[in-house]
Order: structure tokens, then C-alpha cells, then sequence
């Protein structure tokens, strides 16, 4: 039988420019509203009930407590809809009228053919899914800033129970209570951890050579950035080399300064292997600068996809020994970091959950 282990490269994969991966990090049309974040009523909700994406569906009621009835439980559920995702001002732009007129919409245009990926044979003409962003900036001549974010931190870590539509894909025993049990050696190998993938995340990246975003322009001279977080929790914001002041859907690419496409030209070094966990990187949002000499008031923009090609930070080899299947070190790792993520989401949106409820009586 086949036996594979990982070999981390440190800081510098062994590869050269060619070799370099590239992956979707984010594509807003993978998040289309497709349910009511019911899994047993999706396929009867209307489109107006429409308001989860039943594939990044996260329930977050297995620690609401005792004080919350079966009913609140229910609707104790979001996901990366893009009408769920937040626009955040600075403080000194944070007036109550700049915040209520900022906010996010899921919204659909036709296929463009500048947002095809390169090695993308879809010539479909079909609506796509985009994030429509419309931020109210203050008129006063400072500088401000919005942060567009999505409503939880993206977990790196959460498992596939689920189909495409929120339905369970496995048999699941449950205990004395009625509650399903989720044993994770029932999964198949494709479903650990990979909930987010594509979708937020991506593995195994070591050196970042380029990113790329789609977005469309109205003409405004703001700047646009995206923030990246890595597995030792270091936040990145790339600031992307190219101001909105086009009209129209745009391509922009950043390109890593500091990458070295020459694999000779690397400071090369040897690293413990197993057990390092897999590095990866998770999209933290967007940020929107707009100077105090531009125009200010409502501006409006389109988020299409992010794109990164890398490095790979592992690589596969031939071996006799499978590490993790001998010890479960990475597993177990990985469990508990998908257990915090998943305590910190939960609390945040119990609370906002609680606030809600305060306002609508």
C-alpha cells in the first residue's frame, strides 16, 4: 500500500515560478442564497425566503444554553450569504446615518468575460452571484476607511456533515435526547475540515507570488485592500496597486515583491517534519480607503472573486510509514482549533442574536 508524508520547505517551497498553485480563496457565486437555513425546508422555501447559503450554513444553538427555547434554537443559524456580510466604519466615520446606509446585498449580473479565470472554459452566459457593497462615507474632507468582513471568522477547521443543500450526507446515531451524535471517524477523508475551503480558505499555502480580485469600479478614486490570516494568526492586509477609478468589472493583481521565482536564487533550509501542522490562509475581509480630498457620501462597488497562486508549502512523498494515521497528532490538533473557532463564532452571534431580539420589541 501507498504511504505518503509531508515534507514542510520552510519559508521557500522547492519549486520554481512554474510550479506555483493557484486557487480560489473566495468566489461570492459559490455563496448564492439557496435556503432559509432549514435544512429540512429548503427545497419548499420561496425565493424571497431565500437568505442562507445552506453550503456555509453554520448552527450555532449547541451552546445557546438552557435559557433559549427550541424555537429560538431554530433560527440560531448564519452563513456566508453575502446580504450577511457587514460593513464596518472607522470610529471617526462612524455617525449613525453613515451606518445605517452602509451595508452589503447579494445581487446578480451576467456572465463577463474579464472575470474568467485563466484556466476557466465557461463561456456560459448564466447569471453569477456577486457581493454589492454600498458604503456612506462621511462628506466632511478627512480620511476614512470601511471594513467589509464577513459575519464570522471563517473557520480553517469545520467538517462536511452536509450536502450542497444543508441535508445530512451520513447516517447519524443520536442520544438519549434525540441529538444527533457526530462521530468523526464516520467521515470520509475528503469531508475533514474542508467545510470552508474555496470558500474562504485555502491549504498548504507557503510563499504568496500574487493575488488577484475582481471588482467593478464606478469611477472613484478609493483604494481597495484584502486581509489574509494565516495559521499563526498574523494578519496581512495586501493593498491592491490599482485605485477604483475605472467603470466597469477590472481584474486587479498584486504581485509579492519579495517572491523568487528562481528556485536557485532561494535560501534553502532544513525543518522538523511531522508533526507541523498545514499551513493555510483564510480571508479576513476587505477594506475600502477613501481620502479626505475625494468625493465622499454613498459609494458603491461589486466583489467577485480572490484568487492566489503560491507555493505550496508541503509536499507528498513516497514513504513507508504514514505518520498521522500512526499517531493522529494533526487530527487532534485540528479538532481543537475547530472547536475554539467554532465557541468564538458562537458566542458573537448569540450575542447579536440577543441585541436583535432587544431591538425588535
Amino acid at each position: 500500500m501507498k504511504r505518503g508524508f509531508f515534507l514542510l520547505l520552510g519559508v521557500l517551497a522547492l519549486n520554481t515560478s512554474i510550479f506555483a498553485k493557484t486557487s480560489v480563496l473566495v468566489d461570492f457565486n459559490l455563496l448564492k442564497a439557496d435556503g432559509n437555513g432549514d435544512p429540512e425546508a429548503t427545497s419548499d422555501a420561496s425565493s424571497d425566503e431565500l437568505t442562507q447559503n445552506m453550503a456555509t450554513l453554520v448552527d450555532y444553538s449547541g451552546i445557546a444554553g438552557t435559557n433559549f427555547t427550541e424555537d429560538d434554537k431554530k433560527i440560531m443559524r448564519t452563513s456566508l450569504a453575502p446580504a450577511n456580510w457587514e460593513v464596518k466604519l472607522n470610529a471617526s466615520a462612524a455617525s449613525v446615518v453613515n451606518k445605517t446606509y452602509s451595508f452589503t446585498k447579494e445581487w446578480h449580473t451576467k456572465y463577463v468575460s474579464v472575470l474568467k479565470n485563466s484556466d476557466s472554459t465557461d463561456d456560459s452566459t448564466d447569471d453569477m452571484t456577486v457581493l454589492g457593497v454600498r458604503i456612506h462615507f462621511p462628506e466632511s474632507n478627512f480620511n476614512s476607511w470601511a471594513l467589509i468582513q464577513p459575519p464570522f471568522e471563517i473557520p480553517a477547521y469545520e467538517d462536511v456533515w452536509t450536502d450542497e443543500s444543508g441535508k445530512l450526507k451520513y447516517e447519524l446515531e443520536t442520544d438519549e435526547l434525540g441529538n444527533p451524535i457526530y462521530d468523526r471517524s464516520k467521515l470520509a477523508k475528503e469531508d475533514k475540515g474542508s467545510k470552508f475551503i474555496g470558500k474562504g480558505v485555502v491549504r498548504n499555502v507557503g510563499v504568496l507570488k500574487s493575488l488577484e480580485l475582481s471588482v467593478y469600479g464606478c469611477q472613484f478614486k478609493n483604494a481597495i485592500s484584502v486581509i489574509l490570516k494565516d495559521h499563526n494568526e498574523v494578519v496581512t492586509e495586501i493593498q491592491m496597486p490599482q485605485y477604483l477609478d475605472f467603470d466597469g468589472w477590472r481584474r486587479i493583481t498584486w504581485t509579492n515583491p519579495n517572491y523568487v521565482a528562481n528556485v536557485t536564487d532561494r535560501d534553502l533550509y532544513v525543518v522538523p517534519m511531522y508533526p507541523v501542522s498545514e499551513p493555510y490562509l483564510k480571508l479576513q475581509g476587505f477594506r475600502v480607503y477613501r481620502q479626505g480630498d475625494q468625493l465622499g457620501g454613498d459609494f458603491i462597488t461589486y466583489l467577485k472573486d480572490v484568487v492566489i497562486t503560491y507555493d505550496e508549502a508541503l509536499n507528498t512523498r513516497e514513504a513507508p510509514i504514514d505518520h498521522e494515521e500512526a499517531w493522529g497528532i494533526l487530527t487532534d490538533r485540528r479538532e481543537e482549533a475547530k472547536k475554539r473557532e467554532f465557541s468564538k463564532i458562537g458566542q458573537l452571534e448569540i450575542l447579536r442574536y440577543l441585541e436583535k431580539e432587544k431591538m425588535d420589541k
